[in-house]
This record gives C-alpha cells, sequence and structure tokens, in this order.
C-alpha cells in the first residue's frame, strides 16, 4: 500500500479497535440498573462477563487459524458484524437469558478481531514499522475500555443503561465497511526479510499452514517466556482495576467519586504507558534488539514497587494527598504497562507469516487466563484473610516476576530473530527456484 492509504488504513483499524474494546466495559457504570431491571445480582453480572471474556479467548483460536489461512480483510469484517450486531441487539433484550447471549455473541467478535489485526498488521508493515504500529494498536485497546466506560457513564444516567450498546455498536459497522472497500489484503511474507522483495514482484511465498504446526510454535524460546509473562503479568491487571475503586474507598478515606477519579487516573497512565512505552521499545529495538525486552522487565519491575507504593498510601487528607495518590497510581500504571505494545512486536519478529494469527490467538488466551484468574485470585485471597488491601498488594507482587523473566527473553530475543530471518532467507532460495 502506498504510504497515504498505509496512514488511513491504519487510522481505521484503530478506531475499530477503539470501538470494539468499549463494548467490554460498557456494562460496568450501569450495573445497577441492568440488575433492578432484571432481577438479577453481581454474581449475574459476572458470569455474563466472564462468559465474554472466555468465550472470546476461545474462539480467538479458532480465529487465529483462519487468520493464517484466509483472507484477513473478509476476516475483520466477519468479526466487527459479529460483535457489533449482537452489542446493538443488547439495547433491546427483554430477558437476562437474552442479554447473556448477547454478550456472549459480543465476546466472540472482540476475541475474533484480535488475532486477525495483528496477523493482518505484521504482513502490512515491515520490521521497523512495527513497534509504532503496535504502539497505536495496544493503546487503541486500552483506550477503548475507558472510551466504553465514560460513554456508559455519561449517557447512561440520562438516557438509560440500553442507548451506550447502540452508540458504541453502530459506529464500527461503517468503519468495517470502509475498511473493507478501502483496504488491501496484505500479500504474506511481503514485509520480510530477504523474501520481501520476491513476493512483491509476484512470487508466490511457500510458507504452509497445517495443524500440526502448533507444537513448533513453542519451540520458539521467545514465545514460551511471552506467554509466561503474560499469564504473570495479566494477574495484577486483572485484580486491581477491578477492585481499585471498592479499595480506595474503604481503605483511604475516599468517597465513591474521589475513588473514581483515582482510577481515571491509573487508566491515563495506562495509556500513555502502553503509547510511550511501544514508542521508546522501538527506538532501543533499532539500537539492539535485546533492549527492547530488557527495557520492558526494568520497568515492568519499577510499576511493581510504584504499584505497592500507591496500594499502601495512607488514608488521603485534603488535596495534596489526593493529587500525591493519582501521581502514585498513574506513575504505577505507565511503568507496567509500557510491556504491553513491546511484547507483540517481539511475537512478529520471531514467527514467520504463516504462523502470527495462531501466536496471537494463544497470546490472547494466556492474557485472558491470567486476568480471569487475577480477579478470582484477589476475591477468594480477601476472603479469605478478611482483608482486599492484603489481596490487592500480594495480586501487585505478581509484577516482580513477570520482570524478572522478561529478563531472561534478552537473551534468547536476538537468537529467534536470527533464525527467523534465516529461514526467510532459505524460503527465498526456495521461490528463487520455483518461479
Amino acid at each position: 500500500m502506498k504510504k497515504g492509504k498505509a496512514t488511513f488504513v491504519l487510522f481505521l483499524l484503530l478506531f475499530m479497535m477503539v470501538f470494539l474494546n468499549a463494548d467490554q466495559m460498557v456494562m460496568s457504570p450501569n450495573m445497577g440498573e441492568i440488575e433492578a431491571e432484571f432481577g438479577i445480582t453481581k454474581a449475574d453480572i459476572g458470569l455474563i462477563q466472564g462468559s465474554f471474556t472466555i468465550v472470546g479467548a476461545l474462539i480467538s483460536l479458532l480465529w487465529g487459524f483462519f487468520a493464517d489461512k484466509y483472507n484477513r480483510k473478509l476476516l475483520l469484517l466477519l468479526s466487527v458484524l459479529v460483535g457489533e450486531i449482537p452489542c446493538f441487539l443488547s439495547a433491546f433484550v427483554q430477558t437476562f437469558p437474552q442479554l447473556f447471549v448477547a454478550r456472549a455473541l459480543t465476546g466472540i467478535g472482540v476475541g475474533a478481531l484480535f488475532p486477525v489485526v495483528f496477523s493482518y498488521a505484521g504482513d502490512a508493515f515491515k520490521e521497523s514499522q512495527r513497534a509504532k504500529v503496535n504502539s497505536f494498536l495496544s493503546t487503541a485497546i486500552s483506550l477503548g475500555a475507558i472510551v466504553g466506560m465514560v460513554i456508559a457513564g455519561f449517557t447512561g444516567a440520562s438516557l438509560g443503561w440500553r442507548i451506550p450498546f447502540i452508540i458504541v455498536s453502530l459506529p464500527n459497522i461503517l468503519l468495517a465497511l470502509l475498511f473493507f472497500l478501502f483496504a488491501e489484503e496484505p500479500k504474506r511474507g511481503a514485509a520480510e526479510v530477504a523474501v520481501g522483495d520476491l513476493v512483491n514482484k509476484g512470487v508466490n511465498y511457500i510458507g504452509k499452514v497445517r495443524l500440526s504446526d502448533y507444537k513448533n510454535l513453542f519451540k520458539v524460546k521467545t514465545n514460551l517466556i511471552l506467554f509466561i509473562q503474560g499469564i504473570l503479568g495479566t494477574i495484577p491487571w486483572g485484580a486491581i482495576p477491578y477492585y481499585l475503586v471498592n479499595f480506595f474507598e474503604t481503605s483511604k478515606n475516599l468517597s465513591k467519586e474521589s475513588a473514581t477519579m483515582i482510577f481515571i487516573f491509573f487508566g491515563v497512565g495506562n495509556v500513555l504507558g502502553i503509547f510511550f512505552g511501544g514508542l521508546i521499545g522501538g527506538l532501543l529495538y533499532k539500537k539492539k534488539p535485546s533492549y527492547m525486552p530488557l527495557f520492558s522487565g526494568i520497568m515492568t519491575i519499577i510499576g511493581t514497587f510504584v504499584a505497592l507504593l500507591a496500594l499502601n498510601f495512607p488514608p488521603v487528607e485534603g488535596a495534596g494527598g489526593f493529587v500525591m495518590l493519582g501521581a502514585l497510581g498513574m506513575v504505577a500504571a505507565a511503568s507496567a504497562s509500557m510491556t504491553g505494545p513491546n511484547m507483540k512486536t517481539m511475537l512478529m519478529n520471531v514467527n514467520p507469516p504463516e504462523n502470527r494469527g495462531r501466536i496471537f490467538s494463544i497470546f490472547n488466551l494466556t492474557d485472558s487466563l491470567g486476568t480471569g484468574f487475577g480477579q478470582f485470585f484477589a476475591g477468594t485471597l480477601a476472603t479469605a484473610v478478611g482483608s482486599l488491601g492484603v489481596a490487592m498488594n500480594v495480586s501487585a507482587l505478581f509484577w516482580l516476576p513477570c520482570g524478572l523473566v522478561l529478563l531472561t527473553a534478552a537473551l534468547v530475543f536476538p537468537k529467534d530473530i536470527a533464525s527467523l530471518n534465516k529461514k526467510m532467507k532459505e524460503a527465498a532460495l526456495t521461490m528463487e527456484k520455483e518461479k
């Protein structure tokens, strides 16, 4: 794609990711109204959210295989429609089972889109561009959750809990149709070392997709390390945001409104950390690839200790204490979130084009498992010891081994890049002979 068209397509992808991820949080601010209308409890709401996450993660595995084999433009359009049509229909449900089914189907769309987008980006953008692109895409994912909360919070109060589902779903249907009309399906291998020039000249890339290749994904050491750190690192991301407002309300002498403001500081820090973490990681990668996992590991470890400072901050007295707590929360979230976009770049740069959809589907699954376990772990521990503060602190400590595991990636990441480049050069020789 030409530069101008590539930029337009990237913006379409970004806005699609924002609106589709807004779907995840659109229920949260209006839970009380939904519970009252259907006569359900928070356990029922939890069941809906759990099905949204789990169903989406499982379908991601299947869609990852499809992304490696079939046309990603069409898959992306189908993913958005599968997610947004049920989201739109959520505004018109009349019973709890109808709401449950609509939200589960929306989760399928969110889970399906993840591997398709990153498989598409891996072939649409060259190695030198991927860190920046992943920074933008990862920021869009995080920003989507905030957008969903804001839309639902502001419009739900005046227009009711149903209208937000319509507001977040309709734009994406239009965006997906525009993407399908204007985007080009990138040729597999077109952005790779050695084979890219041949593919762009019309030579078919020889990489094939086989179910038996799943086991080979786990032979790449960088993949294994990133899966492990993903589970460890998402445990705090599952626990801390989920219980943060309640924790600060009960432990730090804050009103619900003030505790929510701290949550917003935390969310802003998360968005900033993802955006700048990806950009800085990309600059370090150009200097030396091993610097990317080193930077990610160090920032995650720093985030651990700043998060502990925020969680153990004394009860807030006055505006000064409130600002200090908000600043600590923002820095903690920013530090710990810098890893996210860099992990996606690392996965792209050690896996061949025919494996990227599947590798991102597995990565999405491990992230979902870690997030879900984090919420369960913190709630169970808080009940067992009678202290949400203890549960929050223990959850934050999982960022420490996550950071240490990331540091070990610096030893294998450059070798796995070299291994992929060697494979691409061998593929180029074969393609030269067969053209």
